[in-house]
């Protein structure tokens, strides 16, 4: 499905093959996790996977905060679900404000945008799988959200806060649901070590 809406030479960008080895990660992941579940298509939790960064292919290094709405945009009228994982994926709390501001590099005008078409969507069970998913996945392995804050926090430079401890919060949360809803540990199926 994802070869349909990748731009011609898209190979030829090694950030674009970054991309795409992660959101064939995360298509895994959510595979993975969906068909240990009564409820979710595995199938489905795949397409959304491979989908959620459709964006990225569209937009320079610079650019890349944008790519959940780029996302949404090319897919809203052909594939309106896939559209929802697109914008909603890196918010797990996608009814905070201040978190999509952070998002967005305090880019007031995008962030703007991102949270009006947050604000009309109602949260699903796929939506959360591809959250986490995409949280716990690097390009062609797992890492645990502690891991992933971590990384995230020394890459970037940065001090935890309250934003980033809301964030954790919410994740957690969402992971212990999934492992609720598989009946053992994400962490487990996806061979993460703590």
């Amino acid at each position: 499905m994802i070869q349909e809406f990748l731009p011609k030479n898209w190979e030829s960008n090694p950030q674009n093959q970054k991309s795409f080895a992660h959101s064939k990660t995360v298509a895994n992941a959510a595979q993975k996790i969906a068909s240990l579940t009564h409820n979710l298509d595995a199938k489905k939790a795949y397409d959304y996977g491979l989908m959620h960064d459709i964006g990225k292919f569209y937009l320079t290094k610079n650019e890349m905060y944008k790519h959940p709405r780029v996302g949404y945009e090319l897919l809203k009228e052909s594939h309106p679900d896939i559209a929802k994982i697109c914008i909603t994926h890196p918010f797990p709390d996608f009814d905070s404000y201040d978190h999509i501001l952070h998002y967005h590099k305090n880019d007031k005008a995008e962030a703007q945008k991102t949270f009006d078409i947050l604000s009309k969507i109602e949260k699903t069970d796929y939506m959360e799988l591809i959250q986490l998913c995409d949280k716990l996945s690097r390009l062609d392995d797992y890492i645990s959200l502690d891991g992933k804050v971590k990384w995230y926090l020394e890459t970037y430079n940065l001090d935890p806060d309250e934003l980033v401890s809301q964030y954790v919060d919410r994740l957690t949360k969402t992971k212990k649901k999934f492992d609720t809803m598989t009946g053992t540990d994400i962490y487990d199926i996806l061979g993460i070590k703590e």
